[in-house]
């Protein structure tokens, strides 16, 4: 008897390759676009964390005073072997050497005292900067402190101690070599002494040196009291806070995208199938119970299930059948088959609606109907088709329900039976529509030998619910029995402003039965 032809063999597995037009940079944008409260909140806290330590931080001022760098001949005898900063071929060089001989703890030492500081002349050196300007012949010293006086007084402090101290040094040897050269120039005769250079000739120059400072240091410009902080710097932490926000925002949403398993967007479906989404089912509120029969959804989601029974429909007038599936349990399958049922049978056409789900059957539970014969009974031939059939429901006389009679494990292996198949012929004769309410094939593959047998395959998934991987395994199974979707039905889509010109009105005479239900979302089973 197992002569029934498969009619689900075209399409191959094509239709998992991912469309194009979601890749590259329509991708990045899709991905912002979902996590942009990410971005949001990450620049919202980045940038208050800058202007609480602008607020809190303590403000730190700055003030220079420079020191003008004049060296001596390298090939004068006279100031040879004293200490003084000499001319070279390289006058950065020499620049840089006076800087280094002018921030030295000696320096600050002097300055400490001159100042009655009560930090040590580390802590200052720590506070002080001694750096070449540029080209020129330029020490700039840059003092740090914590108003705009204080930063002045020890930047100029510092600078004069930098003067005193090479001075001192210079006193110091002079001081040790004059006495030396005036014994020889007074053992020497008037002759020798005359000559332009005689020891008497340096003896002077030596003692005109000891009555002034270092000539190759001096204060060239004076530290004045800034007016505004160098830290922290207001505008500067704020960019940085925003920038920062944005780095990490942005990189937080691709980082969620990667590790969150759940369908966030439509574009994600796109990604996986390139299927057409039939419809775009709205919730709204509450999930908790069963499925949602057709007296019980408010009207734009009954407008969304007769758009997805005008897609369905459409292309062929004759009998057909639709398994109706998902990837795994809550997405609003059955919820999705009772309504696509309703609907096609509203319209004057006869419609059997088969309860596949053998192991947690839910259809006749939402109608409240427990059956004396159902699907089990008919695939062991105990009783026909039309006699397990439920037609007198309290909903539409063309609506026909074949529900489960009693669920479980031991049940679930009959609907790989011939007479499974055989079943589906026999209710396509008796109606012009079959819908089938199967298990998610994801998880159980109980019906999966009858998606070759039926006209079309319909798959429910559900935003913010339904993991893509799973969504990919149901693809996977359905391409290894060459099965093609005819689509998706997407539940979870949020409500448009358009979507509320159906709550006023009675659409297809389809409208809640109370204020409480009208606010019931797709409860997904």
């Amino acid at each position: 008897m197992d002569d029934v032809p498969a009619r689900r063999t075209n399409g191959g597995d094509n239709w998992l390759r991912p469309r194009t037009d979601v890749q590259g940079f329509a991708r990045y944008v899709a991905t912002l676009r979902a996590g942009w409260w990410v971005v949001l909140l990450a620049v919202v806290v980045t940038t208050a964390a800058a202007g609480a330590y602008v607020a809190l931080a303590p403000k730190v001022y700055e003030s220079q005073a420079n020191i003008l760098v004049t060296p001596v001949s390298a090939s004068d005898p006279t100031t040879t072997g004293l200490g003084l900063i000499t001319d070279s071929n390289d006058p950065t060089r020499v620049v840089s050497t006076a800087a280094e001989l002018i921030r030295t703890q000696p320096v600050a030492s002097l300055a400490k005292g001159r100042l009655l500081l009560s930090k040590s002349p580390d802590e200052i050196l720590g506070d002080v900067t001694a750096e070449p300007v540029a080209q020129s012949n330029l020490v700039a010293i840059t003092a740090k402190g914590s108003s705009p006086g204080a930063a002045a007084r020890l930047a100029n402090a510092f600078a004069r101690s930098a003067v005193d101290i090479r001075t001192g040094q210079l006193h110091s040897q002079l001081d040790g070599l004059i006495p030396q050269l005036q014994r020889t120039v007074g053992a020497q005769s008037a002759a020798q002494n005359q000559a332009p250079t005689s020891l008497a000739a340096r003896l002077a120059t030596l003692q005109s040196l000891r009555g002034a400072p270092d000539p190759t240091v001096r204060v060239a410009s004076i530290a004045t009291a800034p007016t505004s902080p160098s830290s922290p710097k207001k505008r500067l932490s704020l960019i940085a806070g925003l920038i920062a926000g944005l780095i990490l925002g942005i990189g937080a949403a691709f980082g969620l995208q990667a590790l969150d398993p759940r369908l966030r967007r439509e574009e994600q479906l796109r990604e996986l199938f390139s299927i057409p989404v039939l419809a775009r089912i709205p919730v709204a509120g509450r999930t908790e119970g069963g499925p949602l029969t057709p007296n019980q959804v408010y009207a734009p989601i009954a407008e969304a299930y007769r758009t997805l029974r005008a897609t369905l429909t459409a292309s062929s007038a004759q009998a057909r059948s639709i398994l109706v599936t998902g990837s795994s349990p809550a997405e609003g399958k059955t919820t999705t088959a009772i309504n696509l049922a309703y609907a096609i049978a509203h319209t004057g056409r006869s419609v059997i609606l088969i309860e596949a789900d053998l192991r947690r059957p839910a259809v006749g539970p939402a109608f409240g109907i427990r059956p004396r014969h159902g699907i089990d009974s008919v695939l062991l031939r105990d009783v026909s088709l039309e006699d397990a059939l439920i037609v007198d429901h309290g909903y539409d006389r063309n609506l026909m329900l074949l529900l489960v009679e009693r669920g479980g494990l031991g049940m679930v292996d009959r609907l790989s039976l011939p007479t499974a198949r055989q079943l589906i012929r026999e209710a396509e004769k008796l109606a012009d529509y079959v819908i089938i309410d199967s298990p998610p094939l994801s998880e159980v593959t109980d019906v999966l030998p009858l998606a070759q047998h039926v006209d079309d395959v319909l798959i429910v998934a559900r935003l913010g619910h339904s993991r893509l991987n799973k969504l990919a395994h149901l693809g996977e199974l359905l391409a290894q029995q060459h099965v093609r979707p005819a689509g998706i039905a997407l539940v979870g889509v949020k409500r448009t402003p358009e979507s509320a010109y159906y709550q006023e009105e009675d659409v297809e005479g389809v409208l809640p039965q109370n204020a409480e239900s009208a606010e019931v979302a797709v409860r997904a089973t």
